[in-house]
């Protein structure tokens, strides 16, 4: 029987039954964030992880929150953001909110002495005819791993464009440019590692990922107060390679399309 707040569907289809086994077996907790008024995702979210042993994290609803409390309090630094967003401009409430649900589950990570968590966003599904794949990509992960994105979007093909416009980024960074240092833009295409991850370079959304407690302690560390997306936070650390992070090849979680709460 599943701990108390512990999901539990029991029955999946045939296809997920052995991925979503090794993923039970692999982390020491599963979390999934959503907020209280999201009903619309809940009993998606519960047929697409059927299977998955998780618990649901209620993040924070930026209807709760205030933009000057949030900079009065420290919570968020606004000149901060700014000055480290790509194109300078600070961050919505939505996008607030979203980091501090993030940080939500790092910190309670640490708090209950996990190892090696999952997290995904309530609107996560599997991707039929790859989410099998996911016992050999967590066989191949390093013992030293701290980040490993199973969804994913940006860079997930290396292709010539995406050559050319790094090297030009490296140019750019180098002369002080852009917001980007010669370093992290040098790491911003994903590495080949094995025959199902790469190393990790600059990629978009947190919507299905595993988290080490030492991966865990470094993005609460750097987003002490939020000055990022947590997605952009996790990327910023994986380019300056403070973070060993890696995804998997394929991908093997999408997000279902819809509503977003972050930009409603």
């Amino acid at each position: 029987m599943a701990p108390e707040g512990i999901v539990d569907a029991g029955r999946v289809s045939h296809a997920n039954v052995r991925a979503y086994q090794a993923l039970n077996a692999f982390f020491d907790r599963i979390y999934v964030i959503t907020l209280r008024r999201a009903t619309d995702r809940h009993a998606l979210l519960a047929r697409a992880l059927a299977g998955l042993r998780y618990e649901v994290f209620h993040g924070q609803d930026k209807r709760d929150l205030d933009p000057a409390d949030l900079r009065e309090q420290g919570i968020y630094d606004d000149r901060e953001a700014r000055r480290l967003h790509r194109h300078g401009r600070g961050m919505s409430l939505g996008e607030i909110a979203c980091a501090l649900s993030h940080a939500g589950v790092w910190r309670r990570i640490l708090e209950e002495g996990h190892e090696r968590a999952l997290v995904f966003e309530d609107d996560a599904v599997p991707v039929e005819g790859a989410i099998d794949l996911a016992p050999a990509a967590l066989a191949q992960l390093p013992p030293t791993w701290e980040l490993l994105y199973l969804g994913y979007d940006r860079n997930e093909e290396v292709t010539l464009r995406p050559r050319v416009n790094r090297a030009a980024y490296v140019a750019l960074g180098a002369l002080g440019i852009i917001r980007w240092s010669a370093k992290e833009a040098a790491n911003l295409l994903p590495r080949p590692h094995s025959t199902n991850l790469r190393r990790a370079g600059f990629h978009d959304h947190l919507h299905a990922y595993g988290l080490t407690a030492a991966g865990a302690r470094k993005l609460l560390e750097f987003q002490q107060p939020i000055v990022l997306a947590a997605d952009t936070a996790a990327t910023r650390l994986v380019l300056r390679r403070r973070l060993e992070a890696y995804v998997t090849e394929p991908k093997l979680f999408l997000q279902r399309g819809g509503r977003s709460y972050i930009r409603e």
